[in-house]
């Protein structure tokens, strides 16, 4: 027994596991090849010889290309995440409690926030601990969701939460967005925007702001409020959103901090509702192996008041 298990750990060719992985996170063979640039039959063989290695069946093939995860394939997922994310923690899992705090702690978070209050945290926590490094990205929610996933990040920061059960998620103050113009825009400098106007307008937007996006709340204001009537462009970047209104006669809908802090110039159209109020949540992996530094990190946002404490919840 112990030799077949010996010849599997040698023999297993990671790829498969890898190209599984992608298939359970992505839910359709279509989407995991798009995802791998591979073709879809070579994604189908792989599952197929994943199968036939292991001899056990990972997935229900249903009509059509409809199929869910076997509990097999579960737990097979379950050790692919594992040992993916061992992979990618490598240079960091020979550091010991005695040695001085260091190593790269990677951050996702989506590009619409404003992280001002992570961003003064992490300054902090680095004077603490000089040797820890940061590396942050800025992506749509969905690549937050799935870094943390495939355990590549340490900590996310969204607005959308994802069916991802491992994933704990810390809610945090709402932030608060408003409707903003720059000087080409016929309201920029208006105290009484009309109506008319305000309706007839083109805006610019995030690419969440669609009805299954994160921002769905921003898209059903506009459409309660008559903002707009069409879309004339989107990004993924608060900064190219930011230059987008600054420079365009269009609309769009940002965080007010952000502007208040970045973009001064640009002009908030007063209007007789409630401006939007966006969730924000920090996501933690719970079944993630933790690196000294980044178990540092997260009780350290605890202590802050960013994440809640893991002896009360």
């Amino acid at each position: 027994m112990s030799f077949q298990l010996d010849r599997l750990a040698n023999q297993l060719d990671w790829n498969l596991l890898r190209t599984f992985m992608v298939i359970v996170q992505e839910r359709s063979i279509t989407s995991a090849a798009r995802r791998l640039n591979v073709t879809q039959p070579s994604v189908s063989a792989a599952l197929r010889r994943l199968e036939e290695r292991l001899e056990v069946q990972l997935v229900e093939r249903g009509s059509g290309r409809v199929f869910s995860i076997t509990s097999s394939g579960e737990v097979v997922y379950r050790e692919a995440l594992e040992m993916y994310g061992g992979v990618v923690r490598l240079n960091e899992l020979s550091q010991s409690s005695e040695q001085v705090l260091s190593g790269n702690i990677v951050i996702y978070r989506s590009s619409h926030l404003d992280v001002g209050f992570l961003n003064a945290l992490l300054a902090e926590f680095q004077e603490i601990h000089p040797g820890v490094t940061f590396s942050i990205s800025s992506t749509p929610c969905p690549d937050v969701v799935r870094a943390l996933q495939q355990r590549v990040a340490s900590l996310g920061f969204c607005t959308r939460l994802e069916t991802a059960p491992q994933l704990k998620p810390h809610r945090l103050p709402g932030q608060e967005f408003a409707f903003y113009c720059g000087y080409r825009h016929p309201l920029y400098e208006v105290e009484q925007p009309d109506p008319s106007i305000l309706a007839a307008s083109d805006t610019v937007g995030f690419e969440g702001e669609t009805l299954s996006g994160p921002l769905a709340q921003i898209l059903r204001y506009r459409a309660r409020h008559e903002i707009g009537d069409k879309m004339s462009a989107t990004t993924s970047s608060i900064v190219d959103l930011i230059e987008m209104v600054r420079h365009a006669p269009a609309i769009g809908c940002v965080a007010i901090n952000h502007v208040k802090k970045h973009a001064p110039d640009l002009w908030q159209i007063p209007l007789n509702a409630a401006n939007p109020l966006i969730d924000i949540y920090a996501l933690v992996d719970t079944d993630r192996h933790l690196t000294h530094a980044e178990r540092q990190l997260l009780d350290f946002l605890e202590v802050n008041g960013v994440l809640q404490s893991s002896k009360t919840t």
